[in-house]
Order: C-alpha cells, then structure tokens, then sequence
C-alpha cells in the first residue's frame, strides 16, 4: 500500500471554483482521499503500537490482511479504504489518542474496528485468512457487506476461506459458520439473505436514466456512523427501502434532465446514504462531513425533488472538503463567529465557506428547476433567497481578511456565479416571499446571538427610567455568542411554503376559512403571512407583553414595522437584540413592560462605529 503524490491543476481548481467539477476531477479528488486514508491509517497503527500494545498487535495483524486482499484485488481494497465508515473511525482514532476527543469505550475497543474491515476484504478477495474481531451488542459487522447477529458479544476469531466465514468466539472450540450467500449473476457485493440466516446485507440503491447510473448502499449498520452524533435510522424495512430506491430514481432522473455532466460527477463521488431519523425539529434533514467522502446522511426525502437537492447540496460539501485536504483557502481565525442564513446557531468561517458553496451549487439546481417545472413557484423563491444568501455571506468572507490567495481565487470563482444570478429576472411574489424570509432569518439570528454590551445597556436602561432622552452618539458594541445548534426554521417560512405549493389552500387562510391551519400557527404569524402589518404588529406586541423572551414575537414585530416602514423603527429593525435587551432591563429595574414601539423611537439612530460586531449605536 503506498501513498501518492498529488497535484491538483489550475483548470480543476477553478471549476471547482464555480461549484462544477467533472467526474474527471471527481475521481482525482477520490484518489487523493485514498492517499489521506493510508497515512491516517499508519498514523494510527504507529499511535496504537505506543499506546495500546495489544490492540497495536491485531492492527498489525488486520493490516497484514488488507495488504494481501490488496494484492489480489487492489481496487477493491481501495474500495473498503474509501469507505466512509473507515474514514470516520480512522479520525476518531488518531483524535482519541492524540487526546483531542475522549470516550468510555476502552481504546482496545476501538481500535478493533480494522479488524471488521480485514475481514471484509478477505471474504470479497477470496482469501484464507484468519482476523481478531470484536463482536459489540451480540452482532460483527462487515463494513460494505452487512452485519451478523448470531454471535455472543466480545472477542472472536474470524476465519475466512472461499468467501466463506466462520467464527470461533472466545473459550469455545468450536467454530460457527456465517451464512453469507452470493447472489447469482449479481455484482460481487450484493450478497443476498439466506433463510434463517443471522446475517442482514447492507441494501444497495440504484437508479438510471438517461443512459446515467448512480448506486448507493443504503448503510444502517456501520457502528461508525454514530459518530456523526445525528439521528440515525438502526433498521431498514422492506417498505422503507422501495421507497428510498423509488425516491432516488426520481430524484436521479432530475439530475440527468438537469445537468447529465454533474450528475456524473455525483455517481462518481457518492457511495453511501447514511439514513437518518426525522424528528420533532427537522422532518427532512441532511448532513455530510469531509472524513467520511462519498456519504450523506439524509432522511428518506419527501419527493424525488428533495432527493435530488439533498444529493447535489451535500456533493458540494464533499467535493470542497476533499479540496480542503490540499489546499488551504482560509486562515484560522480565533473565536470570530458571523451569520449564516441557513443555520440558527453563528458558523466559523470555514463553515461559512463550506455553506456557501453547498447553496451555491443548490442555487444553480433551483434555476434550472424553476425553468422546467409545471409548477415553478417554490423554485422560483429558492433561487431568488439563495442567490441573495449566498452573496451576502461571500461578502462576509471577502471581507474577514482571511483568505488566503488561492481562497481568493476560489472566493471569485464562486462570485462570479453568484452575480450572474442576481442579474436573473424572479417573478415578483417569490422574490418578495424570498426578501420576507431572509429578513426574518437575520432577524432571529441576532435575536438569538448577538448580545450588545451589558455596560451600555444599562445606562440606557438608567436613561430610560429617569425619563431622559437616551444618550446621543453612544455605541453599543455587540458580541456574538456561540448559542445552540440547529437549523434555520419558523412558522413564518412554514407559512411561506404553503403559499407557494399550496396557493388554494392559502388563499383559505386568507379569507379566513376555519381548520385550514393547525393551531400551532399564531394568529400574529398568519396576519404577517397574509399582509395584514397593522394586525401582525398589534399581535406580536401582545405575546412580547405576555412573555417578554419570545423571540419569535420579536421578530415578527421588527418585520412588521420593515414592511410598514414606522417613523422611530429602525433600531429595532437593524438591532432588534438591543431593543429587546433595554426592554428586559427596564422591567427588572422598574417592574414596567414598556411598549416596544415607544422604546425603539427613544433610542438613538445608529451611528458609525468601527467595533468589530458593534451595533453603530
């Protein structure tokens, strides 16, 4: 097994550089990930050798294995070492012996998962073989193959010969065989259950179209997806899986009618769907991350129109975290945390970049589906919000002083997308909708964690209360505070949705048809949603008066007056924390909830103000 020298060409950086990239340049990147794998790989059996002797003995053992599966079936091998879940528990190894993460789980433990893998390799390579494994919750599983529930938990001896495996638990002389079947005429890895066997194969997905073809195993049993700390979905039944194989053949034939050269480029990058569990906060949710290269973990998609938008976003996050591994586009930079519309919580700037590209790629998606579809609203409002997002945030990244020259390079490849965009013609309600709400992320983001300068508030607040007219020229620096994870959602872009894939439906809820909405839709939300400002603000005013920390209520009140444009608003819409954090202090100074309107006009126009995150007040 050896480790490559990689040069990545000008021309594949800028098409990267533009959110494309070939399935050319999709198997380089590939190849570089392999090379990035090995060296994790040895790092790791040289940590382990130093730290845990006798783990270090059966990686040594594994890897002996691997070398000889190789020599008989190289790509194969490349295959198994390519796989996400190696590349996740590779990285939690080496971070957990370097001290940069810890667990309750002995380091033996975890170190024993090269051993699965070995295994693995020795049954698709055909190799006599014999591998120490680990057996967790009574069940060995074989990373690409499946997983074996008919052993005892701890540790065995795997026998492979033939493509044939038998296990020899520990204390017992005698050896189980595990049915593992092949399936006839199939390609090698898609091995099939045998009846009243205790081994599960891991699906694959498959789908074609347009002379195109993507397969996808549907992985639910790797251990080392639970690492990625996301919901993840413990058993696929047969239901489930031909709706997930029916929703990726929708969703892959909108790839290939989109753009059959991109679609390429994803068959070629992605090998694995993590599949994950909606819950309360996300019914449809995805997430990549750039040591595990060629997976998404993604709920099963609503329509093949989410799959498909699902499969292009989270390509981009691999495509640019395997471009990461070789070159730097931004420096570190300690603590700064700035606004990023498609999350709640404030993103560093790698984070930022990694966003922005993801949506870059999502807005070029949403204008091709807005041209083609019957029904083009909701692509309409995509395009029209994420062509905006994606700027503003590329803006913020411009301006950190961060990049470095080639993220220069990247940063312009990436604007000069986004400005051809922008210069795109929207229909006005989707692009008033798509205003409405990135207003009202920003709006809620602040709220949520930008938190202006204890000191100056309460001298504002001391202002107040003595009946003074507030200081002229103070500013009000405001730091932004690291506030919980999650992603951008509100009754406000729920209602929004509705309008655009549901007009009729809307339009009930606008004359006030009764039982059209749950009743989870606030009376203020629907009035805003329908254009009634006036109403709107008057209601959201009665939640801040019933709980002063409703923060949706703030928000929506703030939106009101941005849309109404009220003399004395413009604090609260430019700073709606501060307004909010005045008000608070009035009321535990004095007693008195103050009227929002009435403190926001009080309070001083903003001002120029050179703080980093400062107000300008």
């Amino acid at each position: 097994m050896s480790v490559k020298l990689h040069r990545l060409a000008a021309a594949d950086f800028d098409e990267l550089a533009v959110g494309g990239g070939g399935a050319e340049v999709v198997h380089r990147l590939r190849a570089t990930q392999l090379s990035k794998r090995l060296l994790t790989l040895r790092a790791v059996m040289d940590d382990a050798a130093r730290l845990a002797p006798t783990a270090g003995g059966r990686l040594a053992r594994s890897f002996e294995v691997l070398v000889a599966a190789q020599r008989a079936a190289p790509d194969m091998v490349d295959e198994l070492l390519l796989s996400p879940g190696f590349g996740l528990w590779a990285m939690h190894c080496l971070r957990r012996m370097r001290g940069a993460v810890s667990s309750p789980i002995p380091l033996e433990d975890d170190l024993a998962g090269l051993g699965a893998l070995a295994v693995a390799a020795a049954l698709r390579a055909g190799l006599e073989a014999e591998v120490p494994v680990l057996i967790r919750d009574d069940e060995l599983v074989l990373p690409t193959l499946g997983r074996y529930r008919g052993a005892s938990s701890g540790w065995a001896q795997a026998r492979t010969a033939g493509g044939a495996l038998t296990l020899r638990t520990a204390g017992s002389p005698q050896e189980h065989p595990v049915l593992i079947a092949r399936a006839a005429g199939a390609a090698e890895r898609n091995l099939i259950r045998d009846a009243g066997s205790d081994w599960e194969p891991i699906p694959t997905l498959d789908a074609q179209a347009a002379g195109e073809r993507i397969e996808l195993r549907l992985d639910f049993v790797d251990p080392a997806r639970l690492l990625l700390d996301l919901p993840m979905t413990s058993e696929i039944v047969p239901e489930a899986l031909d709706l997930w194989r029916q929703r990726l053949a929708e969703g892959w034939r909108i790839l290939c009618r989109c753009d059959p050269r991109a679609a390429r480029a994803i068959a070629a990058g992605l090998t694995t769907v993590f599949p994950l569990r909606p819950t309360s906060g996300a019914t449809e949710l995805s997430a990549s991350v750039g040591e595990a290269f060629g997976a998404v973990a993604m709920t099963l998609p609503k329509d093949g129109l989410s799959c498909a938008a699902a499969l292009v976003h989270e390509f981009q996050h691999n495509k640019l975290s395997a471009l990461l591994d070789l070159v730097t586009l931004v420096e570190p930079v300690e603590g700064r945390l700035l606004y990023a519309p498609w999350r709640a919580d404030p993103r560093p700037l790698p984070g930022l970049l990694q966003g922005a590209y993801a949506y870059l790629g999502l807005t070029g998606f949403w204008d091709f589906q807005r041209r083609v579809l019957p029904e083009p609203a909701y692509a309409h409002f995509e395009f029209a919000r994420w062509r905006e997002e994606v700027w503003r945030v590329l803006v913020a990244i411009r301006l950190s002083g961060a990049l470095t020259p080639p993220g220069l390079r990247f940063l312009d490849g990436m604007r000069t997308v986004v400005w051809r965009h922008r210069q795109a013609a929207v229909p006005a309600e989707p692009r008033m909708l798509a205003r409405r709400i990135s207003a009202d992320t920003w709006t809620a983001w602040r709220l949520r964690n930008a938190e202006p300068a204890a000191d100056r508030v309460a001298a504002l607040v001391r202002a107040w209360a003595a009946g003074r007219p507030a200081p002229t020229g103070m500013r009000v620096p405001t730091s932004i505070r690291a506030g919980n994870r999650g992603l951008v959602d509100s009754t406000r872009l729920s209602l929004a949705h509705l309008r655009l894939h549901e007009p009729k439906l809307f339009a009930a809820v606008r004359e006030g048809v009764p039982g059209v909405l749950e009743e989870n839709f606030s009376l203020a939300d629907r009035a805003y949603a329908c254009g009634d400002f006036p109403a709107a603000a008057a209601a959201y005013k009665q939640q801040i008066a019933d709980d002063p920390d409703h923060l949706g209520a703030w928000a929506g009140l703030a939106l009101c007056r941005r849309e109404t444009g009220r003399h004395g608003s413009r604090v609260l819409i430019a700073h709606p924390e501060l307004v909010r954090a005045v008000h608070r202090g009035v009321e535990e100074l004095s007693g008195d909830r103050v009227d929002p309107d009435d403190l926001a006009a009080w309070l001083p126009e903003p001002a120029p103000d050179g703080t980093p995150g400062g107000t300008g007040l």
